[in-house]
């Protein structure tokens, strides 16, 4: 689907050039120079992205914003002036603008920027519909489980939304949910109308990573055209989220140390001491005492992030959550792609429970997904899946059964010829697929040709 974007801007360059920017990736552009008009084109087409500028003809931003309020949950608001003061940023901020924007525009941020709103937008949405799901087990918002090992969890989350202070570490292998996790307890807590920001911690370097999370002023170093404002001002009020803080380089380690314990800053370049609120919470799928032991990590910042610490268990520990899970993702993937797959086959579920998810439920999560988009099925059945995770279970099949596998291979084959078996063999195959050819060559691990000219030769092709 098309990415519609609606420019407000009355500078001709400027909404050229943006314009041709978003064409490039592959967005679907409206113009207009009015205020007025652009608040009519938005209530009626409803854009995914909306650029405006401060000063317009006739009326300003700021009032355009105003007029889409009913709209926010559904447009990306991007703001743009090269005369605004701290106030109108702000301002706009609260209107519900996504981001504020200095004139000239620099396309490169740009595009990082509009990546990151329209995923955070998808799992806004994605969190809106898992909520709305009717499970009979332990539960907070979106993070379900089954679990005895996860009860616990579950309930020292209830406990933790009750406050909105308080940093909390997230522990666990990659897939876990950690960040569902974090993204749960801001939407519980007293902080939950204001912004939830995710700083990937692994993907910067240290000059990166203090511009990211801190901001800069003009000048600050060789590409600092106009000021940024950091993740932490972004997020006042709110949450920020540092996902895989175990990649913070040692020597940024006590400048973050610093600003957990006072939430004071400064930013490149800056000589005026700036102070926020915010709700710190952090994830790692690294061993933090392991690391303090290997000198890459900083005891005394260990103590400051393990105030409160919850570890999620993997996947492969927690086998009654599959079930739970992948009905989930069923009601998840059916509202997202307008889909009507029923649920998942009995054998199928069996299969899926023996293979061991070294990606956890991430893995699980998008396994499922591709099979909505692949296959489109009824019911997912145990062909859809790829052939590692069938062969996998096939293989523990083999080593806790195999005497009853001989057994019965004994007593279905006995006294008939290799073509009879071969025409048993196929015909199971298709019974299995309800005749799909494919997917029975799949299950035999033939190809599509070879398993036509096996029916042909059995006369089991009409």
């Amino acid at each position: 689907m098309k990415v519609n974007a609606l420019i407000i801007e009355d500078e001709r360059l400027v909404s050229w050039s943006l314009k041709k920017h978003l064409e490039k990736l592959g967005f679907k552009v409206s113009l207009t120079e009015f205020g007025r008009e652009g608040i009519q084109i938005a209530q009626e087409s409803q854009p995914d992205l909306l650029f405006v500028d401060f000063r317009l003809p006739d009326i300003n931003g700021i009032e355009v914003l105003r007029a889409l309020q009913d709209f926010r949950d559904e447009i990306i608001f991007f703001f743009m002036t090269a005369y605004g003061t701290q106030k109108v940023s702000v301002e706009a901020l609260k209107l519900g603008a996504y981001k504020y924007l200095n004139k000239p525009l620099e396309f490169e941020e740009l595009s990082i920027l509009i990546t990151r709103a329209m995923e955070e937008r998808e799992i806004s949405k994605n969190v809106d519909i898992v909520k709305q799901l009717d499970q009979q087990i332990f539960q907070i918002g979106d993070f379900v489980s089954s679990s005895p090992t996860m009860q616990h969890i579950i309930e020292s989350v209830q406990k933790i939304v009750e406050s909105d202070s308080g940093t909390i570490l997230l522990l666990g292998e990659t897939g876990t949910g950690k960040d569902t996790l974090a993204r749960v307890i801001h939407e519980h807590s007293p902080r939950r109308d204001k912004a939830f920001i995710t700083v990937n911690c692994a993907a910067l370097s240290e000059s990166l990573l203090s511009s990211e999370l801190f901001g800069h002023e003009k000048g600050a170093f060789t590409d600092a055209k106009t000021r940024k404002s950091g993740q932490v001002e972004l997020a006042t009020g709110g949450t920020i989220f540092l996902d895989e803080i175990g990649e913070i380089p040692i020597n940024f380690q006590s400048k973050l140390l610093r600003f957990i314990e006072t939430q004071k800053f400064y930013r490149v370049g800056g000589t005026r001491e700036l102070s926020v609120n915010v709700r710190i919470i952090a994830s790692t799928n690294r061993d933090l005492l392991q690391e303090i032991e290997n000198n890459n990590f900083r005891k005394d910042l260990f103590y400051r992030l393990n105030v409160i610490s919850l570890t999620l268990p993997p996947l492969r520990e927690r086998k009654e959550d599959i079930k739970g899970l992948v009905e989930r993702f069923i009601e998840l993937f059916n509202s997202q792609f307008n889909f009507h797959v029923k649920g998942i086959s009995k054998d199928a579920l069996e299969i899926i429970s023996q293979y061991g998810w070294p990606g956890n439920v991430r893995e699980l999560k998008n396994t499922i997904e591709r099979i909505f988009l692949l296959e489109r099925p009824k019911v997912i059945e145990s062909w859809h899946f790829p052939d590692y995770i069938n062969k996998n279970s096939r293989n523990l099949k083999t080593d806790s059964k195999s005497d009853s596998i001989v057994y019965n291979y004994e007593t279905l084959f006995k006294g008939k010829s290799f073509a009879e078996i071969e025409q048993l063999l196929v015909k199971w195959a298709l019974e299995n697929v309800k005749g799909n050819q494919t997917h029975a060559a799949r299950l035999l691990g033939l190809t599509r040709d070879q398993i036509r000219y096996k029916m042909i030769k059995h006369g089991l092709l009409n």
